[in-house]
């Protein structure tokens, strides 16, 4: 058995790395956009809940300064380390000109906006939210505000087709993979990806020295070539509590199963948040139930369980997952379904 990460040394690796949650121990093909490389834009931090705090220092003792909306957006100057937030992480956001607030507050984005496309292939493309949030109109733009949502920063969809109003405002049509339903969004607040963007690396590597450990214990996924560490991420396994059981179940698996995006629905939620996520990004599945490892825009508390029984990474870490394990996903593909994917085990 590989020796497992412990928090301390983990913590260590993260937060000196000001990697967000994950890190990367071998060099990646220049070709793979992987992480975060363009710093054209500032660095912004999106507002989970309502009465989320500013504080005047780091710690909880200081004071607060400010109370926050869902969705308000923040200027975020640096990361640091400050308080505990939980066992696993010390990490806190100076926000410019204002104090400082609690990582897992927020959800750090960019402001990217993309110059629209003219056609989408008639087979779909897909696109990630570029933007800290874009409202979607169901059936066409003149919908009622009730018939509206918000797709957020990082979430991915498929685009079908697009539509250009009588002002000349250019919108994608996009059809949500479980219900089938239309939603027009602001075709600059999507980034539609090329095939450069997605092919699958280390495939020099056989397909048997690969292997992803999802250590429950220290909440962090491994993955490994040859028997070597090559990347680590933090991650947010099933929750467990003595009233709700969605953990993650401890076993030896195989990839069988990958979705680019993905409308997820939990009838039983685990928290006040997740019932109903639309566009969940690099979807890797590993057990015939549908628990996977995916990117996750709706919380930035890694390192706690939360999860309906999913793994949950960041959306860069679950993209690396997604492009490094086998099977590989022919580029244009919904979905992906193999019996011989990387091996998985959850210890």
């Amino acid at each position: 058995m590989k020796k497992s990460i412990n928090r301390r040394e983990f913590l260590k690796y993260t937060l000196e790395g000001s990697l967000g949650g994950f890190l990367c121990l071998h060099s990646l093909p220049k070709r793979n956009k992987l992480f975060e490389t363009d710093l054209s834009t500032p660095l912004l931090g999106r507002v989970f809940k309502d009465n989320a705090i500013i504080y005047k220092q780091p710690s909880f003792s200081s004071g607060m300064k400010y109370s926050l909306k869902a969705n308000n957006v923040l200027p975020l100057a640096e990361e640091l380390i400050g308080d505990p937030i939980n066992d696993r992480s010390k990490l806190w956001y100076e926000v410019t000109d204002y104090g400082y607030i609690p990582a897992n507050s927020v959800q750090p984005v960019r402001q990217r906006t993309n110059p629209p496309k003219e056609q989408i292939k008639s087979s779909g493309e897909l696109g990630i939210i570029s933007v800290p949030y874009s409202e979607a109109w169901k059936a066409d733009t003149a919908s009622d505000a009730a018939d509206s949502l918000l797709f957020f920063y990082g979430s991915s969809h498929w685009i079908k087709d697009v539509f250009i109003d009588p002002k000349d405002d250019v919108y994608y049509k996009i059809i949500e993979d479980r219900w089938g339903d239309e939603y027009y969004i602001p075709a600059q607040h999507v980034a539609i990806l090329n095939e450069e963007e997605l092919l699958p690396f280390s495939d020099a590597v056989p397909a048997e020295e690969k292997l992803l450990e999802v250590n429950i214990a220290d909440q962090v996924v491994i993955a490994y070539e040859y028997g070597k560490a090559v990347f680590l991420s933090q991650a947010s396994t099933g929750l467990l509590t003595e009233g709700t059981d969605f953990s993650t179940p401890p076993g030896d698996y195989k990839v069988n199963y990958k979705r680019p995006s993905r409308h997820m629905v939990h009838t039983d939620k685990s928290g006040d948040d997740d019932s109903e996520l639309y566009g969940v990004p690099w979807v890797t599945y590993f057990t015939d139930s549908g628990i996977a490892f995916h990117g996750t825009y709706w919380h930035n508390d890694f390192g706690v369980q939360r999860s309906h029984g999913c793994v949950n990474l960041p959306i860069p870490a679950a993209k690396w997952i997604y492009l490094w394990s086998q099977p590989n996903v022919p580029f244009g593909q919904e979905k992906f379904v193999s019996n011989n994917g990387t091996k998985v085990i959850v210890i």
